[in-house]
């Protein structure tokens, strides 16, 4: 975690960047850019998601610099000495020599660090919600949101009570005023690091075999890391108790074999190192140390060179070799060697006496931890081991996301509010038609928990409603295709149910989607043309529905689809499927390929951030109204939920559970669903009529 290369320093402590964060800064651009804020504010230019995406990415790593920066600022206060803050694979550390020197101090130093992200959080919060206030572009809220996010996030995880996270030191730090002992405070600290290390190795585990795609390999090595990371600092805390009161004169090589800088190479490898066993000498002039020299230094010069060349010329200068006194504290020779230094100068009043080698310090440890008596401790208490063992556990349930989504009521929008239509006359809508929807979500095993007490919402299996290997930001963009193809035929259905001519074609039924436990899976792919079903043409995606629709679950069909070029022919088999999707079917999204519709008016929609086919009939019940003259709405908040054909049938969508509260919460006076569906809304305060047909729902409407 050496920084690469240095941008600044912030009194005199270096802010550098290790050459592994490039590599993560490049992938949280192009995952931000090509997934979750195309997902999340779709309709943007490509530029526009690069430029939010990187400038999210530089200011979450400004915000990751700022809180190891408030852990290194506070240690120069506590007296520590700081060497600097580097980002790295996995975010930031601030490097500080030694150990605070007592309890307080660990945990002033600790919590610095979370009341910056805390600050942060804040702040962009605050932000945030000022943007939703004064409606902000979406660019600049989504930048925003998403900083909001993450340092909430980052936070949270940080407060984790297990070594070496912040929460970790906090931990340390009571159990140290607890125990009145830091190497019991760190190995209780440490079993809780260990203990999340493994856990977020096995959530990482749970989720490449279980669907999950390849970000659990960063839980696998975060996990990894932390596991390291916390047997790191209980070694660090042993060495600390078995090395204390020894000092560095009691353990170094006294005397060592010295050369003369101005000795030649030739000497050096001739005369001395034959007689010695060393491969690494002192070079000192007058009793001063001026640095070390390597016999494998010296062997690199050539041999002809060698007689004229001097040790100073190949020898490491003092200033870049550990130096330390020999009346200090061994504790203190610890920091020498974390910069990978094999060896470090031993010197009194300037003049060298000794070296000393890691092998001198970790046999100093081993003979001090033998002749040392148990330190006393008082235990930690079982209340306390309870509590972090339940902290650690809902911090795993908080980050492991299991294959299962939540259906939640959705928005609930005036679909009129989307269309307009020019060349022909319409009347002004006297209502409103709402589209209600569903909001799916993969929560958290946390959140999931708390969802399936809710009555309103749904858990299902992820299967169910996401194909296999598809990403959520991809389902969502052929979602979003699909209703777009849906406001279309919504005006097809429309003019069609007030006597205007409309011709409608297409060349097939294109596949969208495939639910990976749906009847079809196995037969049929993404990107497969249905061109026949039972012998019979298919052209457009109506065409396909009525069939499938005509016969009870379990009927078989042949198939012919198109596929790479070639014609073949599939058999699949229907079945009721979830409430997902409702009635009987194929378990696949399907669109008509090149679907052209000759209206006799132009009709053109807003942007909206929802997907999928269930806001047909409400389209068509606006579209409808507008070219009517007769006042269908008559005033009322009119809800629906329907998918709707070019010949006006309305199929089921599912969802309907939901969509009612939505609809209730939305104040409908009257709620239009698929007619088969009608059981499935909840018994609410608005009512619900099920319908076949755009003209069935019409004429409901007209006789309410």
């Amino acid at each position: 975690m050496e920084s690469t290369f240095t941008l600044v320093r912030v009194r005199g402590i270096p802010i550098g960047v290790h050459w592994s964060w490039v590599f993560v800064f490049a992938i949280v651009v192009w995952s931000l850019a090509t997934a979750l804020f195309p997902a999340t504010y779709p309709g943007l230019d490509g530029w526009v998601y690069l430029t939010m995406a990187a400038v999210s990415a530089l200011v979450l790593f400004s915000s990751v610099l700022l809180h190891e920066l408030g852990h290194a600022l506070r240690g120069l206060r506590e007296g520590l000495p700081i060497e600097g803050v580097t980002l790295w694979l996995l975010g930031g550390v601030a490097k500080m020599r030694g150990n605070p020197p007592s309890a307080g101090s660990e945990f002033r130093v600790a919590i610095c660090g979370p009341v910056v992200s805390l600050a942060l959080a804040a702040a962009f919060g605050a932000a945030a919600l000022a943007g939703n206030q004064l409606d902000w572009a979406d660019p600049v809220q989504g930048v925003v949101d998403y900083v909001a996010r993450l340092n909430l996030l980052l936070l949270g995880f940080n407060l984790v009570p297990a070594l070496p996270l912040d929460g970790g030191r906090v931990l340390r730090s009571w159990l140290w005023r607890r125990q009145r002992s830091f190497l019991a405070a760190t190995r209780s600290a440490a079993r809780a690091g260990r203990a999340f290390g493994l856990t977020l190795i096995a959530i990482g585990l749970l989720g490449l075999f279980g669907g999950g795609g390849q970000g659990g390999i960063w839980f696998v090595f975060l996990g990894w890391f932390i596991l390291q990371a916390a047997q790191s600092e209980t070694a660090m805390a042993q060495a600390r108790w078995a090395l204390g009161g020894i000092r560095v004169r009691d353990v170094m090589t006294p005397d060592p074999v010295v050369v003369s800088p101005d000795a030649s190479v030739a000497d050096l490898l001739d005369r001395v190192a034959p007689e010695q066993r060393f491969s690494t000498y002192p070079v000192v002039d007058g009793g001063h140390p001026q640095g070390v020299v390597t016999l494998r230094k010296a062997a690199a010069v050539p041999a002809p060179e060698r007689h004229r060349r001097r040790v100073a010329e190949v020898m490491t200068p003092l200033e870049d070799i550990p130096t330390i006194s020999a009346d200090s504290e061994l504790l203190e020779a610890l920091p020498q060697f974390h910069s990978g230094a094999s060896r470090a100068l031993v010197t009194d009043a300037g003049r060298l006496v000794g070296v000393i080698s890691g092998a001198d310090i970790v046999r100093a440890v081993e003979v001090g931890a033998a002749r040392r008596p148990p330190e006393p401790a008082r235990r930690a208490g079982i209340l306390i081991s309870v509590a972090v063992t339940l902290l650690i556990v809902g911090a795993g349930a908080a980050l492991y996301h299991p294959p299962y989504v939540v259906i939640a009521p959705g928005e609930a929008a005036n679909a009129a509010d989307d269309i307009t239509i020019s060349g022909i006359p319409v009347t002004q809508l006297n209502g409103k038609y709402l589209l209600t929807s569903v909001r799916i979500s993969q929560p958290s095993a946390l959140r999931l928990l708390v969802a399936g007490l809710d009555p309103e919402r749904e858990v299902l299996a992820l299967s169910a409603v996401i194909p296999r290997g598809v990403a959520p930001g991809e389902f969502s963009r052929r979602q979003r295709a699909v209703f777009a193809e849906t406001q279309l035929v919504a005006a097809v259905a429309a003019a069609r149910s007030q006597g205007l001519a409309v011709s409608v074609s297409g060349t097939g039924v294109g596949i969208v989607d495939v639910l990976r436990d749906s009847p079809a899976a196995e037969a049929l792919r993404v990107g497969d043309v249905i061109v026949a079903v039972d012998g019979q043409p298919v052209t457009e995606a109506s065409d396909l529905s009525r069939i499938i629709s005509s016969r009870p679950a379990g009927t078989s069909f042949p198939v012919t689809i198109e596929r790479g070029g070639q014609r073949m022919e599939r058999h699949v088999t229907t079945r009721r499927l979830p409430q997902l999707s409702g009635g009987v079917g194929l378990g696949i999204s399907i669109e008509t390929r090149g679907l052209k519709a000759d209206l006799p008016f132009t009709v053109s929609f807003a942007e909206r951030n929802v997907g999928g086919p269930s806001a047909g009939l409400a389209y068509a019940l606006a579209i409808a109204d507008m070219l009517s003259p007769s006042d269908y709405a008559a005033g009322r908040v009119i809800a629906t939920t329907g998918t709707i054909e070019a010949d006006g049938d309305v199929g089921p969508v599912g969802g309907v559970k939901q969509k009612a509260k939505a609809a209730e919460k939305a104040g409908a006076k009257l709620f239009l669903v698929p007619g088969g569906e009608v059981e499935e809304a909840p018994r609410a305060d608005v009512p619900v009529r099920g319908v076949k047909s755009l003209e069935e729902a019409l004429r409901a409407l007209t006789a309410a």
